[in-house]
């Protein structure tokens, strides 16, 4: 059977998981990719982050301290909180079923120390939906990755997640073997795989419908936002790690039991910011379903119809637990809000999944962020833009030799 060659550098001296040449019982730093899926929430591969004692969360210039929650070896999946403000988070995809072919973008923090410290981004396409002598748990995909790459996302074309980039096919080994080297065979835990373990670990994350393309740019600026890079020391104090199927992991979200009566799509209200209220004025709700009333309550797929000249990236909802009329004006009077990512061009609709309350009855827009390229309600018509992030200062020494 090939042989896999994962993105860290227990395998790979070449990896910047580890500062190459340290020998095991050495003081060592390796580094891998993760991705924020909620609030304090980061997702990356087990193999990135298992025995850490030090455990550092790096976005931009800020970094925090990271602790394991859950742990799935066989998924290669791994669960992170920390403190670090991150500021997005990136759906996973709700639909459609993902096709042979689909264009795909990875993005990562590869060779640390060696390459940009902003991140790398590479395209591809999806070229199996199985691994290796068809495992289901991996996709097959075209896009270019290397040591450090793994943890880091895998999005479609909409900008949401169908996979986490997990390993590489060793092309010198292979070339040994047959004198012929493999190109561009690399490998990612599937989305239904990642949802799954989520699930398991009691982790609340977002899913959003796959309905329309974005600019490769665009999808950038978005993962950008989200992504982390993950720093993993011999030294210092251990982090806590738990099975994927803890008695304790993440505190749940908690699921009420429905209320009586259907969910209402409340109309805008007006704020006292003129410039933005006025977009958020003609953005709204148009429709909220519970697609799976049974096993998910509290899931809700939401159509917002953006009715502006302006791009939004996100809205914030508002939620209250009893119908209502109007939207209430003064944002304290609801029950409860919540950020939820969305890519709305002027004139369009898309619908988006998030989690809220199952006896929450109407949803309202409260708030919205706007491209800072289109902030004003007479921009021309543009996808979104966003501040890049400034570079990290790096501690690892480039890579020297590839061990196999």
């Amino acid at each position: 059977m090939p042989r896999l060659r994962t993105l860290h550098f227990a395998a790979l001296v070449v990896s910047v998981s580890l500062a190459a040449g340290m020998p095991a019982h050495a003081d060592s730093v390796r580094s891998g990719s993760g991705f924020a899926v909620a609030p304090g929430v980061v997702v990356t591969n087990a193999h990135v982050v298992e025995h850490c004692r030090g455990l550092r969360v790096l976005h931009g210039e800020q970094a925090r301290s990271g602790r394991v929650l859950a742990i799935d070896r066989e998924q290669d999946l791994a669960v992170v909180q920390t403190g670090l403000p991150v500021p997005a988070v990136l759906p996973l995809r709700a639909g459609p079923a993902l096709r042979l072919g689909e264009s795909v973008v990875a993005f990562g923090f590869p060779l640390a120390g060696s390459l940009s410290r902003e991140g790398n981004l590479t395209t591809g396409n999806v070229s199996a939906l199985a691994g290796l002598r068809d495992d289901a748990r991996y996709l097959q995909i075209t896009a270019p990755v290397q040591p450090g790459n793994s943890g880091g996302p895998l999005l479609d074309e909409g900008g949401n997640v169908i996979g986490v980039i997990t390993a590489k096919l060793d092309a010198v080994a292979i070339a040994k073997r047959t004198g012929d080297i493999p190109q561009n065979v690399n490998f990612a835990v599937n989305g239904q795989r990642l949802e799954r373990f989520l699930q398991d670990t009691r982790v609340a994350y977002e899913k959003r419908v796959t309905d329309r393309q974005i600019a490769v740019a665009d999808i950038a600026d978005i993962v950008k936002r989200a992504a982390v890079r993950l720093e993993c020391s011999s030294s210092g104090e251990p982090t806590s790690a738990q099975a994927a199927r803890p008695s304790q992991s993440l505190d749940p979200v908690p699921v009420p039991p429905a209320a009586e009566g259907p969910a209402i799509a409340g109309q805008a209200p007006a704020l006292a910011d003129a410039e933005r209220g006025a977009v958020i004025a003609q953005l709204r709700v148009a429709s909220v379903r519970t697609p799976y009333p049974t096993t998910s309550p509290d899931l809700r797929a939401l159509t917002i119809v953006n009715d502006s000249s302006a791009s939004v990236y996100k809205v914030t909802v508002g939620w209250l637990e009893v119908p209502s009329a109007r939207c209430p004006a003064a944002v304290s009077a609801y029950r409860g809000r919540k950020d939820v990512y969305v890519s709305l061009a002027p004139g369009t609709t898309t619908t988006t999944m998030s989690n809220f309350p199952a006896t929450a009855r109407l949803f309202c827009i409260v708030d919205a962020a706007l491209s800072p390229a289109r902030s004003k309600p007479a921009a021309p018509r543009d996808a979104p833009a966003f501040e890049n992030e400034r570079p990290q200062a790096e501690q690892p020494a480039p890579p020297n030799e590839d061990h196999l």
